[in-house]
């Protein structure tokens, strides 16, 4: 089985924050950069388990059952109105139960990177991304609870786009881009999808769609795998600069990857 690929992003892949004519929305999760001198601030604990995984047919087969709790913070900071620094360390507990009965405590999912745009207007905006994975992982779902420990590079173009649905503004963002990843994991294809709704000028709705697909691979012990998961989540403005937001995620599909079910909480900060 190999890594979750959920991102925070958040591990949320969190987005979009209705600003005026435009949006802004953490990169890791949005087209739409901070501006110069401003950014935000998102700390989030996400809970998730299973006990069912996918396996090289994409079946549903039993696994000893898999527990993980991480801790993320995301900055995102605009260093000029173009170009945004992007921070997202992590740390993780995980257990695998009976028989294995392993337990894993450490660094999770942490990644730096930047985002540049590279053309924006009243309600669309177009960027590219990349970050770095750092090479020692708690966000493993194999069998040994470690990653490879292998650095991986993620590149990736995001178009974001402001819409209305009836009367309540909103906004669709796309993800799509290439993980590259050191040693012997087979490199990822991926592919990100968010739609959110503001249903009233505080509350944004957010449903949102992460896809992984990797390279095939002859290695037995890195094979070919894929994750498909669905997270929808409520994000509540408690004043201009603090916002609050609650959600869940399950795995609709996959290949040699575990069939996960979490919950996530998270505070917004922008400065």
């Amino acid at each position: 089985m190999r890594r979750k690929g959920l991102r925070p992003g958040g591990i949320g892949g969190l987005a979009g924050l209705l600003l005026g004519a435009g949006l802004f929305a953490p990169a890791f999760g949005g087209a739409w950069n901070p501006e110069g001198g401003h950014g935000e601030i998102i700390v989030t604990t996400v809970f998730d388990q299973a006990n069912t995984s996918f396996d090289q047919a994409g079946r549903f087969t039993p696994t000893p059952l898999y527990r993980s709790l991480q801790a993320q913070v995301f900055v995102a900071y605009g260093v000029t109105d173009w170009l945004a620094a992007l921070l997202k360390p992590s740390l993780q507990s995980s257990t695998l139960g009976p028989p294995d009965n392993q337990r894993f405590n450490g660094l999770g999912d942490s990644e730096i990177g930047a985002q540049a745009r590279l053309w924006r207007d009243d309600s669309t905006a177009l960027a590219v991304q990349a970050s770095v994975r750092a090479p020692a992982s708690g966000g493993a779902t194999n069998s040994w609870l470690a990653g490879t420990r292998q650095p991986e590079y993620d590149f990736r173009l995001l178009l974001g786009k402001n819409l209305g649905v009836g009367a309540l503004p909103g906004f669709v963002d796309l993800q799509a881009g290439v993980r590259l990843c050191a040693g012997p994991a087979p490199n990822q294809g991926r592919f990100d999808l968010t739609f959110g709704l503001y249903a009233t000028p505080r509350l944004l709705l957010l449903a949102q769609s992460f896809n992984i697909l990797s390279a095939t691979s002859t290695n037995p012990d890195y094979p070919q795998w894929a994750q498909s998961k669905l997270q929808l989540s409520l994000v509540y403005s408690l004043d201009g600069d603090w916002r609050a937001q609650a959600g869940a995620y399950t795995t609709l599909a996959g290949q040699n990857a575990y069939r996960e079910n979490g919950v996530l909480v998270a505070l917004w900060r922008r400065f």
